[in-house]
């Protein structure tokens, strides 16, 4: 096996939530709490990733679908494979007739690796079809996930710590997006963003990275009169010292994305559609936001999984559709959005209409940049449990892959994923 050699750069000072424990979160303890995360270093410079800056490269916002989201419902078989699903999922299959059809009867996408026609998207997820598929600037990769080479793990916590890593490796330390920021030079006061404190295991260790889980309460909170509580905190955080400088930088944070202005603003008033509103409204704000996380769980779907399943992905679809429509053109020339899982679920379904912890899922990705079609090292010509891993779908491309080539494309970074194989074949999803 061959890896990458990456080259890191270990943060300095303790991570984000050590420090809000030891030193700020403790200063302001006797006397209510602060809900922003605080900051390590937060630079002056101020660079959203823009057709203004394109230097910068992409934003790169990653929503995480915990829980672990069935891929064979996300983008069912309409091929050859259809019949040996659907004898394993006999309430659960969905109908070729009823899946919106990933083929070339769309002249803007492409499928290099024969691909064409062999799965199609499931019923609720018209927004996105109608959209960013139609237009072909979505990315799909069904059959992914993380190799049995480096794991083939079925716990939620330990495949969620793999993903927050990119690494099945104890010997990888930071999390995925933290490498990123660090190779992009951290941009910004906010150069990071996690929606809720569950999913900032990707940004573990980064300088300038907040859990920002409402963009209008974000801040002071606690209080019985915020403003007083404000100017009381500004006043302890005066002066030098890694204490007085780190305090008083996350207040000015705190300040600034608590003004901004989300007054007419069309998202989805759903908890997915409120986060996917608050990463837009940063990344417009030109406070630097170069990589995010949004956290969508509910999708260990171990019983009555047809209808949550269906509320989940429209969910999703409808609120990723407003982010992109808000954004516009020139907005999504600059920005990626990558849809990904712990692991996906069972091939056959289980006695409670639902399904069980599984291997391999499907990834999307999107964006002006991304090159849209359907793309993976291969897809089965029968739907049938993995000989080594029982009842799963076995794990076909790497869900690294088409990250890596995306950052490569994009932003000129490479080796963020230290013990990915480096003799992957190239996808093509990124646009040259």
């Amino acid at each position: 096996m061959t890896t990458n050699s990456p080259t890191l750069r270990t943060p300095d000072h303790a991570d984000r939530r050590s420090f809000l424990r030891t030193s700020f979160g403790a200063a302001v303890g006797a006397v209510g709490a602060v809900s922003a995360a605080s900051a390590v270093a937060l630079r002056p410079k101020l660079a959203f990733a823009t057709p203004t800056n394109p230097g910068l490269g992409d934003a790169l916002i990653v929503i995480f679908l915990r829980g672990a989201a069935d891929g064979l419902s996300m983008t069912p078989p309409i091929g050859s494979a259809y019949s040996s699903y659907a004898a394993l999922r006999p309430t659960l299959a969905i109908n070729p007739g009823q899946s919106l059809p990933l083929d070339s009867s769309n002249q803007n996408v492409i499928f290099p690796q024969g691909l064409d026609g062999i799965v199609g998207m499931h019923p609720s997820m018209i927004s996105l079809y109608e959209s960013v598929w139609a237009s072909g600037h979505m990315a799909v990769m069904p059959a992914s996930g993380l190799p049995d080479y480096e794991s083939t793990t079925r716990s939620h916590f330990t495949a969620e710590e793999y993903w927050d890593r990119g690494s099945a490796s104890r010997s990888v330390t930071t999390g995925f997006l933290t490498r990123v920021l660090a190779a992009q030079g951290s941009p910004g006061p906010v150069g990071g963003m996690s929606t809720t404190s569950n999913s900032n295991g990707m940004l573990v260790g980064a300088l300038n990275s907040f859990d920002i889980g409402n963009v209008s309460r974000f801040g002071v909170n606690g209080f019985n009169n915020r403003n007083r509580a404000e100017t009381a905190l500004q006043a302890m955080y005066t002066g030098t010292g890694f204490v007085n400088t780190t305090g008083a930088r996350t207040l000015d944070v705190a300040g600034l994305v608590s003004a901004l202005d989300q007054s007419g603003l069309d998202f989805p008033e759903t908890g997915i559609g409120n986060d996917m509103r608050d990463v837009a409204t940063v990344l417009r704000s030109n406070l630097g936001l170069a990589s995010a996380i949004v956290d969508y769980g509910g999708w260990d779907h171990h019983d009555d999984q047809a209808a949550r399943f269906e509320t989940n992905i429209r969910e999703l679809s409808e609120a990723i559709r407003a982010f992109v429509d808000y954004l516009g053109p020139e907005g999504m020339a600059e920005t990626t959005i990558a849809v990904v899982s712990e692991f996906g679920r069972t091939v056959d379904e289980n006695g409670n209409a639902g399904t069980d912890h599984g291997r391999a899922g499907t990834t999307l990705l999107i964006g002006g940049n991304v090159q849209g079609g359907v793309f993976g090292n291969d897809y089965p010509d029968e739907i049938a449990e993995d000989p080594d891993n029982r009842r799963a779908f076995r794990v076909l491309t790497d869900y690294r892959q088409p990250l890596a080539e995306i950052l490569a494309a994009r932003m000129g970074i490479t080796g963020m994923f230290p013990t990915k194989r480096t003799d992957d074949p190239i996808l093509g999803v990124a646009r040259a």
